[in-house]
């Protein structure tokens, strides 16, 4: 079952949050054997949550409109009590003495969360694995990555573990996941899903989130957990009316959407891209919208996104004896390098160039309403790396893959990866993006293409 479906089942009644969750923790135990997407399952305290919400509806009250849905939590969030390494070896062994506002948010909902799931060390690859836990690998093609860096959760949701899996998204973390998985990932304008209580950044680039089946579900979790909260200065308002109930609402006739393989700097693979497209002029005809040129060509942003993130990775190196570091993966031990050399004229340069950014979409928006591409440039790699050097016959760094996600991080716009089609073994996403604090726009269109194209979960 979906989540939606589930929790009303659970809610009603019909169903006991005990038999859900017992399945889902059978289905773990026959099925991450193959695939690594879990690296802590607390059994006990999964079936006692459920026991508590079954005592809840046989009292005659509401648990929540996640009521007894298993929930698979990204290692990146801190549960109390649980392991909190991070994907990283320097931290293993370490226990979390808070939970993070969203998951905490969750469970307030009803949500049962049953164990946590794989990251890269610290988030910073897309593809899922780590020296502390191996590799991650996708339900559609087990020698192909589920993507990163919330591949496990990705994993753990395709594969029909559990309905629900928290995720992060700095990069695309979220939507590279989703697309390779043929799920739905919703990054929201920086801000809705609050990141408290001690989320150490400063890149301004990091979303919470989580990965389902369908964009109901998305909308569900949204209204359980975004709102303000204090412990994150970043975090915006609640909608005045919920997301879910909202979805139907939006009258897409005469939407003006532009289509862009690339972003005009971004080489995509050709499969990738007819497959996409595709999916890009059914939403249109079917939705009744209008399809405008995108006219858009943005300045490669790689160097200045990375130079924003050394701070953050240098936060999580900085305190680690030197002889550790040999022991972290090559990408995040590059970051904290680039730590010992950064400069003010490094970060200004950053700035600018997000500034540009903004501006350039800025001009983009004036002309259209929503932005379609594809979510990712290139079908699924092998799962235990590395990432593409080349796309399309063309040399990519390592940014060629996120070429298309991580600017929305920088500008800060709402996006969304729906299922499109399958492109080289696995499935491939169509990206959705919205102005900012549009969010239900993003997520009403990814609800009418998926009422135009079912995707077979």
């Amino acid at each position: 079952m979906n989540a939606v479906e589930l929790a009303e089942e659970v809610r009603a009644g019909r169903r006991a949050a005990r038999e859900a969750v017992a399945e889902a923790l059978g289905r773990i135990e026959r099925s991450d054997g193959a695939l690594g997407a879990f690296v802590h399952v607390d059994a006990e305290g999964a079936l006692a949550r459920a026991r508590e919400i079954d005592a809840t509806v046989a009292r005659g009250e509401d648990p929540g409109p996640l009521a007894g849905v298993p929930l698979a939590v990204k290692e990146l969030h801190a549960v109390a009590g649980w392991p909190y390494a991070m994907g990283s070896v320097l931290h293993a062994g370490r226990v979390a003495d808070h939970t993070s506002t969203m998951v905490a948010r969750a469970i307030a909902a009803g949500a049962v969360p049953v164990g946590l799931t794989a990251s890269p060390e610290f988030g910073r690859a897309s593809f899922t694995a780590s020296v502390l836990h191996g590799v991650t690998r996708n339900p559609h093609a087990p020698e192909l990555t589920p993507g990163g860096s919330s591949g496990g959760s990705a994993a753990a949701v395709a594969s029909g573990m559990v309905p629900l899996g928290t995720g992060t998204d700095g990069a695309g973390s979220l939507r590279i996941p989703a697309s390779y998985c043929g799920l739905v990932g919703f990054k929201g304008t920086y801000g809705r899903v609050p990141r408290g209580p001690r989320h150490r950044g400063t890149a301004e680039n990091d979303h919470y989130g989580v990965l389902t089946r369908t964009v109901r579900d998305t909308a569900r979790f949204l209204d359980c957990v975004c709102g303000t909260d204090e412990y994150d200065r970043a975090s915006l308002p609640a909608p005045t009316a919920p997301f879910e109930t909202s979805l139907d609402g939006v009258d897409l006739r005469g939407l003006r959407v532009a289509w862009s393989p690339d972003l005009g700097y971004a080489p995509c693979d050709p499969e990738v891209a007819a497959v996409v497209e595709d999916a890009a002029r059914a939403f249109i005809a079917g939705t009744g919208a209008r399809r405008v040129p995108a006219d858009l060509t943005l300045e490669s942003c790689g160097a200045a996104f990375r130079t924003l993130s050394v701070p953050d990775v240098h936060a999580e190196l900085r305190d680690a004896p030197a002889d550790r570091l040999d022991s972290v993966h090559p990408t995040v031990r590059r970051y904290g390098d680039a730590a010992r050399t950064l400069d003010a004229d490094a970060l200004v340069d950053a700035h600018e160039a997000r500034a540009r950014l903004v501006a350039a979409l800025a001009e983009g928006f004036a002309r259209f309403d929503l932005l379609l591409t594809p979510a990712t440039q290139a079908p699924a790699f092998p799962a235990e790396g590395p990432m593409p050097a080349e796309i399309a016959g063309r040399p990519v760094d390592h940014w060629g893959a996120l070429a298309v996600t991580f600017p929305f991080n920088l500008s800060g716009h709402p996006a969304i990866s729906v299922p499109a089609g399958r492109a080289g073994g696995t499935p491939t996403g169509l990206q959705m993006v919205a102005r900012r604090h549009e969010d239900l726009v993003a997520l009403a269109a990814a609800a009418a293409y998926e009422r135009l194209r079912p995707w077979p979960t």
